[in-house]
């Protein structure tokens, strides 16, 4: 019996041992064959998407037009009152200021806003005078004077017309202290 080997399985038992034990893959085998399937399609559907619609299309642009040439009317200045003015609004204390007012219209309107100020002279001046005395004592301690300023355009606007003045200037509001 040294010479017998040991029997070798039968080729009816290998087909059912196979049979029994499939290869099972892996979930995440699966998983990632789905996903790397799924990413192929968007890309193939982005693909044909993209032959399919021809790219942006191209715009002719047409030239601008030459800027129409817009003539700015000139500002000039017309002097309106260079005037001693009192106020007595500070705890029945007289003080004086020495005050001058300008305006700025269009070139246009210079001779206009001239001949309306030289009819309604003594209108304009009493109003402006009213306004500095009537005025609280920080009304002149502003930076820019914008309450005075406004006060004074609005006067402005009522006795000569609202277009015609561009701004209120006042290069002097010099306070001079005195009491009688």
């Amino acid at each position: 019996m040294a010479n017998e080997k040991p029997a070798a399985p039968s080729k009816s038992q290998e087909p059912s041992a196979a049979a029994a034990a499939p290869a099972k893959k892996s979930p995440m085998i699966k998983m990632a064959i789905v996903a790397g399937a799924v990413v192929i399609l968007e890309i193939g559907t982005v693909g044909i998407t993209m032959t399919m619609s021809g790219g942006p299309k191209h715009v002719i642009a047409e030239p601008l037009p030459a800027p129409v040439a817009t003539v700015q009317p000139k500002e000039v200045e017309v002097k309106l009152i260079d005037a001693r003015l009192p106020n007595s609004q500070a705890g029945g204390r007289l003080y004086l200021y020495d005050l001058q007012v300008v305006t700025t219209t269009d070139e246009t309107n210079k001779t206009k806003v001239t001949e309306l100020f030289t009819e309604r002279e003594a209108s304009i001046r009493d109003r402006i005078r009213t306004i500095i005395a009537s005025s609280d004592p920080k009304t002149f301690a502003e930076p820019g004077l914008e309450t005075l300023r406004r006060q004074i355009a609005y006067q402005l606007e009522q006795a000569i017309g609202k277009d015609l003045i561009k701004e209120v200037l006042i290069p002097k509001c010099t306070l001079i202290r005195g009491e009688w």
